[in-house]
């Protein structure tokens, strides 16, 4: 339900775009104004229409196309408030048919997804405030320094509010999941700053270039690009292979029949959605995946027969984990947390071990609340009840409610 309402507004702002173009073409005869570069407005209006054909993935995980470049070059080489609003009005609407165009032929149900997530209408919103946000610092900056600076200080200016409004639009878009929380999906949408800044760049190059330069200005200004392109693709590709590996890891528990099966995945999975509803960093929140994902791995040193005789606690188990995961320098603050995911979140005189970070609760509360379903099968109530039963010194109460509120949205308990 939510996709859908977010289509039904998409396709509301593609009208108005469609009846701001319309405007555009009219002015002449409706206002009495001239479109100074009509051929420009064409021009750049193809450009940021293809540029929505490429796209760029992000630290947050999404992937946003490329229209930000070309209309950051439009804005400085489109001289008149008008042709620029005119180009990105007309931009926009091809940009929508152009997607929609390239869904319809790739056919089945993808051909309904032009704007499913958001993606075209943050685009196009954070666009607008862009384009009036550089103008109004122009028009101040203009007064005071030549035109290169006063360029500089409003795409710095515009680019400021684009990328804001960007990161504002897609939390309030992402409200419409109510298993997330507002502040993490606002710091998820700030992780884009660098990819936004690279695109951005590309566009203020071009544009204080082409008048000097010619066409020279295309290489100047995709050059730096691509290399950064590159750099965003291999980082990408590097975090998922990195992902994918820990993964296979957290499996030889499983497989040596140490742990449960599934144990481990399942685990990772609640864990991540109660790390999203609390709000944790974006960072914390891939911690917490990866510590959930290797939670267990120290079960692999019960192979060894002198550790069965002489014993072990899982304290023991968890010590022995973070070691293992510790000999890898950029997983030390994963092993942080596998080594006080058994530590209770409070001591007797004390109302809260601060000690103890959250994000070893979850893990604690996420493995308890698998184990009572899967291993135990006390069922849903009755693993919630056992978990109850230890909020005194335990499971940190409000990890425990947030795993009740992700439950209710997974439809799993009655709200």
């Amino acid at each position: 339900m939510a996709d859908d309402r977010i289509e039904a507004i998409s396709t509301g702002v593609f009208a108005l775009l469609v009846g701001a173009a319309i405007l555009f073409l009219g002015a002449p005869w409706f206002f009495g104004v001239e479109i100074a570069d009509p051929l420009g407005v064409f021009v750049w209006a193809i450009l940021i229409a293809a540029a929505h054909l490429g796209t760029v993935p992000t630290p947050s995980g999404d992937r946003i196309n490329l229209g930000v470049a070309p209309a950051v070059a439009a804005s400085i080489l489109l001289r008149e408030p008008l042709d620029l609003a005119g180009a990105y009005a007309f931009g926009m609407v091809a940009a929508w048919l152009v997607v929609q165009l390239r869904n319809e032929r790739l056919g089945g149900r993808r051909r309904r997804s032009v704007d499913r997530h958001g993606g075209f209408l943050t685009e196009t919103l954070a666009m607008a405030i862009y384009g009036v946000a550089y103008l109004a610092v122009y028009e101040r900056a203009i007064a005071a320094l030549e035109r290169d600076w006063a360029v500089l200080a409003a795409v710095a200016g515009g680019g400021l509010a684009w990328f804001l409004a960007r990161a504002t639009v897609s939390a309030l878009l992402g409200l419409e999941r109510v298993d997330l929380s507002p502040r993490y999906l606002w710091l998820l949408a700030l992780e884009d700053w660098n990819v936004v800044l690279a695109l951005i760049s590309a566009g203020v190059l071009f544009g204080l270039a082409w008048p000097r330069m010619g066409l020279w200005a295309v290489p100047l200004a995709v050059l730096p690009y691509g290399f950064s392109h590159v750099a965003f693709e291999r980082y990408d590709f590097t975090r998922t292979t990195y992902g994918q590996t820990i993964r296979a890891l957290s499996q030889i528990p499983e497989v040596a029949g140490l742990a449960p099966t599934g144990h481990s995945v399942r685990t990772a999975d609640l864990a991540v959605a109660m790390a999203k509803e609390l709000g944790l960093h974006p960072k914390e929140v891939q911690a917490v995946e990866y510590a959930a994902m290797l939670h267990d791995v120290g079960r692999i040193t019960l192979n060894e027969p002198a550790i069965i005789e002489a014993g072990y606690t899982e304290e023991d188990l968890a010590r022995w984990g973070s070691q293992i995961i510790a000999e890898a320098p950029y997983l030390e603050h994963v092993a942080e947390l596998v080594a006080l995911q058994t530590r209770p979140y409070r001591r007797p005189g004390i109302v809260r071990d601060e000690e103890v970070p959250v994000a070893s609760q979850i893990i604690k509360v996420a493995s308890a609340f698998d184990e009572g379903l899967n291993e135990l099968g006390l069922g849903i109530g009755g693993s919630l009840e056992r978990l109850y039963e230890g909020s005194v010194y335990d499971y940190d109460p409000r990890v425990l409610a947030s795993l009740r509120r992700v439950l209710e949205y997974r439809g799993l308990v009655a709200r």
